[in-house]
């Protein structure tokens, strides 16, 4: 399950020419900051068909935000559309942390299910509290059909050195992680390298955000991660481990 993974670090930081602003929004969508309606219809029909999927009865939708790269210059090959779903959480039940894992486990068993590509870009689903803070310089409202923040060309250049010093070092230890699942390695040690290590990955990502945004070194290098494998290589070596303990 994991071979396939071998040959990632030969070409690992490839994605790293991806982080450079582009000098104009994906002319595929926008059109002098108006998005193509064919577009968001689809965008919002998907939306619609997992919100219905979802079966909650309380389920009261505020909004359906598209953010991340695809609404804003940093896009590239790698990009998806990435759609935040808002809603009350507090109006399925007082307990919001219960509410989450029900959404965000969903939201990754449908993403899983379905392969859909729009103008040759994967759609990715994520459910939002009304109160949840989102970190993007580009959101555009699918339900009101405009901006609500209106992303503007940065003058940002990504420090390529640091985020390949900085990644390699977290790709090098999931390599150690995953030579050593083939040993005589404990479940119980492996599986604490695991958790320390996607902790750390988290962590970093959070506190990137937190104080600089998207174009962080810390965002970046989890971006660097999850285009080159390294954020599904982790997940799967988590199962694997898991397992490999009754064998």
């Amino acid at each position: 399950m994991l071979r396939k993974f071998l040959e990632f670090k030969k070409s690992g930081f490839e994605p790293v020419k991806s982080f450079y602003l582009q000098d104009e929004l994906n002319p595929k969508i926008w059109t002098n900051f108006e998005i193509d309606e064919d577009i968001r219809d689809e965008l919002l029909q998907i939306s619609n068909d997992y919100i219905d999927s979802l079966e909650i009865e309380s389920l009261e939708i505020e909004d359906i935000i598209l953010s991340g790269s695809l609404a804003n210059y940093n896009w590239s090959s790698y990009s998806d559309f990435d759609l935040h779903i808002l809603s009350d959480f507090s109006k399925v039940t007082e307990d919001k942390v219960i509410v989450k894992k029900l959404y965000d486990s969903s939201g990754r068993l449908w993403n899983q299910q379905h392969n859909i590509l729009i103008s040759g870009y994967e759609v990715e689903i994520y459910m939002q509290d009304i109160e949840e803070e989102h970190i993007s310089s580009g959101q555009y409202s699918l339900l009101n059909n405009k901006w609500i923040i209106k992303p503007s060309k940065e003058n940002f250049e990504p420090d390529e050195d640091l985020i390949k010093m900085k990644g390699g070092r977290i790709m090098d230890t999931i390599d150690e992680i995953e030579a050593d699942s083939k040993e005589q390695y404990s479940y119980e040690d492996l599986s604490e390298r695991i958790s320390k290590i996607w902790k750390k990955i988290k962590d970093n990502r959070k506190k990137g955000l937190d104080d600089e945004g998207e174009f962080s070194i810390e965002n970046l290098v989890f971006k660097l991660l999850r285009r080159n494998g390294y954020i599904k290589k982790i997940i799967e070596l988590k199962s694997y481990v898991y397992d490999n303990q009754f064998k």
